[in-house]
């Protein structure tokens, strides 16, 4: 491990002060208490000696975020008191994990490909995860980040080493008062980093202007932005101040700076060097005090070379710059925020799978699945692309019925090959188990096999479909979880749903997504099929409207195949999909 730098001006022995100070903890990514979701065990939850430690329901401890951050463990029924051990081994920065042998639940190793049961010891490399059956996800976390307070956390949300040093950086930033250069693709956030910014500066109580330059029209900006006076052109029916003089005192923030029209640049320019404005239609310029923050998505050096963004503009503005973290490089982030983004919709909508006892904790029956699938995406639109999840996810379970996925998700929603191949910067290679799968013991082979017949039984009866059928959809270990020590809390539908209709996805998948081929896999008839994608959710072409497949297309550079595996449909399928469409 080389270490995480720390963005300070003193450079690199902070750098090798972090390297110290890091520490291997655990996040908690995934709880029936929704409250619990992000937390982080506590700096002295892992020894650093190398010893076996135990983890279970009530240990280790773990100390939530936000403005009531308080001391939590599992503590989940469900959970044998201990679980699992681990170690942590300093030499190689990894954390060693073995499964206890009377353990309620069975141990995952979260992969891109899927689940893989841990029957011996394993190491976890830092941004990895394992599953405690289906009822908490841990993530190993390894930075030197503090146990802060709500207010030092500055409006934004996430518990990530990048995030806590972008709130450094913005510290620092907001006390110099010179202008600054916010980066980040789109929907990562920079609005609110400027606005954070603002906020910790001598002129919090002074306006705080935006202005979005990519809704500005050509021929209207220079008045929108200096003003003009009544009767300066056509329509100028009143004297209008500008948006830099309603700055003035405070800040005024540049949004989508790359879309500034060039010739307004050489005037904007002279404003931040002088802090001098005139007008439309008035010779005389008025004195403005305003500080300078500018924001975009794209590359100013590429900018610069093409000749969209002067040299001399983009100098004065990046005095500081600021870079936001895209959502895939903070991923243990993702739950929290997906938590923190339907909160909203909690006492808006009747959501029988989200519910609280009086000023208790928030609880949910969403699936361990769901947020795994949410940690695996690739998310090009960032935040705001979440925040379209989350509102999808809400109107797909509106009413008293269980949750289920909001499939089909938009092509924008769906993992990309990079999300399942490229590692994040908070996430390494797939570790190898250090030892093979160990063989069930002769004496519990009976009874296993009686408690497995039972269970898929049971879900044959809840699904509603053929016991065959149901045994390729969810095998042993898949049942086992659901409904050995389930909570009263969850029901177990939720869970099976969830389970078969990932299963189904994959079967499909394995089979380029063509019915035909992924019917014969499951021994039933292409009716049948039919019958399962619909009862899960499962996207067939017909289903998708044309914006979808237009958006699918375009992504894909017009590459039907591409398209098709994007949408999770056959190419043959998104092909008669598309005729029937041209011929309406």
């Amino acid at each position: 491990m080389t270490g995480d730098k720390t963005i300070d001006p003193r450079g690199s022995q902070l750098e090798i002060e972090a390297i110290e100070l890091a520490v291997a903890r655990l996040r908690l990514l995934y709880h029936f208490d929704l409250d619990r979701i992000g937390a982080l065990s506590a700096r002295d939850a892992l020894a650093t000696d190398g010893s076996w430690q135990t983890v279970g329901r009530f240990d280790p401890s773990f100390v939530t975020a936000g403005p009531d951050a308080r001391s939590v463990t599992l503590d989940d029924p469900a959970i044998s008191r201990s679980q699992l051990r681990c170690r942590w081994l300093a030499e190689t920065q990894q954390l060693e994990v073995e499964p206890l042998a009377d353990a309620r639940r069975t141990l995952h190793l979260v992969e891109p490909a899927g689940m893989t049961e841990i029957a011996g010891p394993v190491r976890l490399e830092r941004g990895q995860c394992i599953a405690i059956g289906d009822r908490a996800l841990l993530g190993l976390e390894v930075s030197d980040r503090p146990d802060a307070a709500s207010d030092e956390r500055l409006g934004l949300v996430g518990e990530c080493q990048a995030m806590w040093r972008l709130r450094e950086q913005i510290r620092w930033i907001s006390k110099l008062g010179r202008p600054a250069l916010i980066l980040g693709e789109t929907g990562a956030g920079k609005e609110l980093v400027a606005s954070a910014i603002h906020q910790r500066s001598a002129r919090a109580q002074k306006p705080f202007v935006r202005v979005n330059c990519a809704a500005l029209p050509e021929q209207l900006v220079e008045s929108l932005l200096f003003g003009h006076r009544k009767g300066a052109f056509t329509d100028a029916s009143s004297d209008n101040l500008g948006q830099l003089r309603a700055a003035d005192g405070g800040t005024l923030f540049l949004d989508e700076l790359g879309e500034m029209p060039l010739a307004m640049q050489p005037k904007l320019l002279r404003v931040i060097e002088d802090g001098e404005v005139t007008a439309v239609g008035q010779t005389a310029s008025a004195k403005v005090d305003v500080r300078f923050l500018a924001a975009t998505n794209r590359d100013p050096a590429e900018e610069m070379r093409c000749g969209r963004l002067r040299q001399d503009l983009y100098f004065r503005l990046a005095a500081h710059i600021v870079k936001v973290p895209p959502l895939r490089e903070r991923r243990f982030d993702i739950p929290a925020l997906f938590v923190h983004l339907l909160a909203r919709f909690r006492d808006e909508h009747p959501i029988d799978w989200l519910w609280r006892d009086t000023d208790g904790p928030w609880r949910s029956t969403i699936p361990l699945s769901f947020f795994v699938a949410l940690l695996q995406h690739d998310w090009p639109g960032n935040v705001r692309q979440l925040q379209n999840v989350v509102e999808r996810t809400v109107s797909h379970n509106l009413g008293g019925r269980p949750f289920r996925a909001p499939y089909p998700l938009g092509p924008d929603d769906l993992p990309t090959p990079a999300a399942a191949t490229e590692p994040a910067a908070d996430s390494a290679p797939a570790a190898t188990p250090t030892t093979p799968p160990m063989s069930p013991s002769p004496t519990t082979t009976a009874a296993a096999s009686d408690r497995a017949s039972k269970h898929l039984d049971r879900a044959s009866e809840l699904l509603d479909i053929a016991r065959k059928t149901t045994a390729k959809l969810l095998d042993d270990h898949a049942l086992d979880d659901i409904f050995r020590g389930a909570s009263p809390h969850v029901a177990p539908l939720t869970a099976l749903e969830a389970r078969a209709s990932e299963r189904l996805l994959a079967l499909l998948g394995a089979c380029d997504f063509k019915q035909k081929q992924t019917a014969e896999q499951l021994g039933v008839s292409l009716s049948t099929l039919t019958k399962l994608m619909l009862r899960f959710g499962v996207p067939r072409p017909n289903d998708l409207s044309e914006s979808q497949i237009r958006q699918a297309l375009d992504a894909a550079g017009g590459d039907v195949d591409a398209a098709a595996r994007a949408l999770k449909i056959s190419a043959q399928g998104l092909k008669k999909r598309l005729t029937a469409l041209q011929a309406r």
